[in-house]
């Protein structure tokens, strides 16, 4: 096996024999801290917006995937604290051209702003830091802080995006030990059914908690125990491996239970949310053992390659430059120079509160309509939107094609096109999504969606986003250009989509779609002077 020794290069650790240089170091090195944790204050003050996203995650005692992120901001900040003696003695050679860096990522966080895109804003506020470091204190003061800084990414909630990963591992690793154990049960998409009842592998059972939470750990280990990256990425792989593992056993614990006290466990009509946590602890501490013994028999085994004792590493040089405070005011002043022009842009020039009207054109010749739907089970949720409408027409052999319209006047994180929480299909009981395919008609191009109720009854819905006077397919590619537009107009952002029940076959109620993309195309505006 190739030798996984430690490097001492990556101990925060000094020699316990400082000398009086490093003394001196320790005593007038204060004011580089202060400018440090001076900027991540700054940070998160000037972009105030990402602070109180990250705040509203940490604090979800709902979905409480990210309920850890409080603790690791202050394990970031206590490293920058116990690192601090390598901070004092790093050479000072503040990098200009980090300003360049630095009013980039702002203008990259102003455009995710503007577009209502949340995740890059966030994983943006870490680079701001260092980059800020760069500019007033030099690359080696930074270099010391690449840990630090680096672990509050364990906190970011861009992990969601694995989310389906994980859950669809979750499903298939139970459906093995269902089938493995011989367990009367069957499973269908995420829901294991059971003679006394069903269970669901929910999107929160996915196990990204636990999967996060195990690989922030592991990097802690191996920053604390001073490893080479080679044996740090050896760390995050086994104990990332032993989440998931955990998180499969966890959930086919709960089936057993499930099976054998017929739906009546307390993991089932109560909670399981504590036991989880038990299950990872366990596997946590079989981490640290293999981990411990491990990197104790290759320490060994290194230790009898080597024919002479390595050299001692070499004594922390105190360097007597003190960050400027000048500097550091400049930097300060490029970080929120931009968001607070577009802050003082919002305040000048508020967005009025103008309803958004919806006007659905007259029935074609032959048709009747519009007429609003009473009941559906194509029911579109979208949440905090400016106005929406599900109307329907008739064609005159009696066939319907239901007709939805939403609109945003402005796109936020609270309320967008592209919402989290927002669904086309509505209650995903209700329809289920077979396949998506672009289709083009005279009208221009559709996204269309085939979908299934609960009887089987196949249905095609097209759909399509408008920014401003903009048309997409593409619902990413709408909220990227929403941010573009946003930079200077404010547009109304709109979505159509047209519904056709497949009654004989899906050709004719395409023709249906083919024909009413054409003539049932609302008018969706801002109401003026209302």
């Amino acid at each position: 096996m190739a030798d996984l020794s430690s490097d001492s290069r990556w101990r925060g650790d000094a020699p316990s024999s400082a000398a009086p240089a490093e003394a001196a170091a320790e005593a007038t090195g204060w004011d580089r801290l202060v400018v440090i944790f001076g900027f991540w204050f700054s940070i998160a003050l000037a972009y105030w917006p990402s602070a109180v996203a990250l705040n509203g995650f940490w604090t979800d005692t709902i979905d409480k995937a990210y309920t850890h992120g409080y603790l690791v901001l202050a394990i970031s900040l206590w490293l920058v604290v116990r690192d601090r003696r390598r901070v004092f003695a790093a050479p000072l050679r503040p990098e200009p051209r980090a300003l360049i860096a630095i009013v980039a990522l702002s203008l990259a966080w102003i455009y995710a702003y503007g577009a209502a895109i949340q995740d890059p804003q966030l994983l943006i506020l870490p680079l701001l830091l260092f980059a800020a470091i760069i500019a007033t204190l030099g690359w080696p003061v930074a270099r010391t802080l690449l840990f630090p800084i680096g672990f509050l990414y364990f906190a970011m909630p861009a992990w969601t995006d694995i989310n389906s990963l994980l859950q669809s591992l979750s499903v298939s690793a139970n459906g093995f030990l269902v089938w493995l154990i011989g367990i009367p049960a069957y499973l269908t998409g995420d829901f294991v059914h059971l003679p006394g009842g069903t269970l669901e592998i929910a999107w929160g059972c996915s196990g990204l908690h636990f999967f996060v939470v195990g690989l922030a750990l592991a990097a802690l280990y191996g920053e604390l125990a001073g490893d080479s990256v080679r044996r740090r990425v050896l760390w995050l792989g086994l104990m990332g491996l032993f989440a998931l593992i955990g998180n499969w056993i966890r959930i086919f614990v709960i089936i057993v239970a499930a099976y054998e006290t017929n739906m009546q466990t307390y993991l089932v009509t109560v909670s399981h949310y504590w036991f989880g946590w038990a299950v990872f602890v366990v596997f946590f501490l079989v981490f640290l053992w293999l981990a411990g013994a491990l990197a104790t028999r290759w320490d060994r085994r290194a230790a009898a390659a080597r024919s002479s004792s390595p050299p001692a590493p070499a004594p922390l040089v105190a360097d007597s430059g003190e960050a400027s405070a000048g500097r550091a005011l400049s930097t300060l002043a490029v970080l929120v120079v931009l968001p607070m022009l577009i802050y003082g842009r919002e305040w000048l020039w508020p967005v009025a509160d103008q309803p958004v009207a919806i006007a659905w054109p007259a029935a074609p010749a032959g048709w009747t309509g519009p007429e609003r739907v009473t009941y559906s089970a194509w029911s579109p949720q979208y949440l905090d939107a400016s106005a929406e409408s599900l109307q329907r027409y008739d064609t005159p052999r009696g066939h319907s094609v239901e007709a939805f319209a939403v609109a945003y006047r402005t796109q936020t994180q609270e309320g967008k096109l592209l919402g989290y929480w927002n669904s086309l299909l509505g209650d995903k009981a209700a329809l289920t999504l077979l396949g998506t395919r672009i289709v083009h008609s005279p009208s221009g191009s559709w996204q269309e969606m085939t979908v299934s109720d609960r009887s089987g009854q196949r249905s095609l819905i097209w759909s399509r986003e408008t920014i401003g006077t903009h048309r997409f397919v593409d619902p990413r590619l709408s909220q990227l250009w929403y941010g573009i537009a946003a930079f200077t107009t404010r547009p109304v952002s709109s979505l159509t989509a047209l519904r056709a029940i497949c009654h004989a076959d899906c050709a004719a109620a395409r023709a249906r779609l083919n024909h009413a993309s054409a003539e049932l195309a609302p008018v969706v505006h801002a109401e003026v002077g209302t």
